[in-house]
């Protein structure tokens, strides 16, 4: 396994192996499989998870850690976001674009958030850096409010990351959807600084201008998408709490539509 870009790794031995080979408990198992494949995922991996295991979930979007808490104690679950964009060249080969930030954990209860503490300069030790904080929650959705923006755009437009700051229209629906986005997380009780993320996905269409994000691969590929976990999620929060989310419906139509291949 190759990884390059901004980081250089290669591995030897790396063992493959489905999950119903694996019969011994494992100490830490990590889900980066895409949002709707997680619980089939782990579903598969139930008979190796023990009282003593840890399970992180790397996926983007709203409402993954619950996935999980249907079948693992809260205490074993560990949340991740992670802040650089990569590509899969090929199968075992992979390209970092950027480091947006340090990769962050963190945990609901006193324990996963210690075990998230020793996990993060674990990962830092090994080149990843990566920082534990206290509430999780907000960073979260502080990740996936500029992906519910930018990825769906992106997908729709087929085009480079960064082409999005080139029209002025584009930008501004950017930042249309992510105030509306922004809306429902203040109803959630997440407080975020509105132009903090302005200011943020600025940054990331500058520092990740090549990039095609994982959801325009998708419907290139004839793939599902993670839509339901994103804008779907913003949609079926504002009816939780009624506020109209016209931007994010738009949005999940046109994704839906274009994901059944309808090009």
């Amino acid at each position: 396994m190759s990884i390059s870009g901004v980081k250089d790794i290669h591995l030897n031995n790396v063992t493959i192996a489905p999950p119903g080979s694996i019969t011994q408990k494992h100490d830490l198992i990590l889900f980066a499989v895409k949002a709707y494949s997680l619980e089939e995922a782990l579903k598969s991996t139930l008979p190796i998870i023990g009282e003593n295991t840890y399970v992180v979930c790397l996926q983007n979007g709203l409402g993954i850690s619950e996935v999980i808490r249907k079948y693992v104690n809260e205490e074993q679950v560990i949340e991740g976001v992670v802040w650089f964009p990569a590509t899969m060249v090929k199968p075992g080969y992979i390209k970092i674009l950027t480091f947006y930030e340090q990769s962050i954990l963190g945990g609901r209860s006193y324990r996963s958030q210690e075990y998230a503490k020793k996990l993060a300069l674990l990962l830092t030790s090994a080149g990843i850096p990566t920082k534990a904080v206290d509430n999780i929650s907000n960073e979260v959705w502080r990740k996936a409010i500029p992906v519910i923006a930018g990825n769906s755009i992106n997908a729709i437009t087929r085009t480079k990351l960064g082409i999005i700051s080139e029209i002025p229209e584009l930008k501004e629906s950017l930042f249309a959807v992510a105030k509306e986005s922004l809306k429902i997380a203040r109803a959630e009780g997440i407080e975020l600084d509105e132009e903090y993320l302005r200011r943020s996905m600025l940054s990331a269409l500058e520092k990740g201008y090549e990039h095609k994000t994982s959801m325009l691969l998708d419907l290139v590929n004839n793939r599902k998408t993670e839509i339901d976990f994103l804008n779907g999620k913003i949609i079926e929060l504002g009816k939780k709490h009624n506020i109209q989310t016209p931007l994010n419906l738009l949005i999940y139509g046109v994704i839906k539509a274009l994901e059944g291949g309808k090009f």
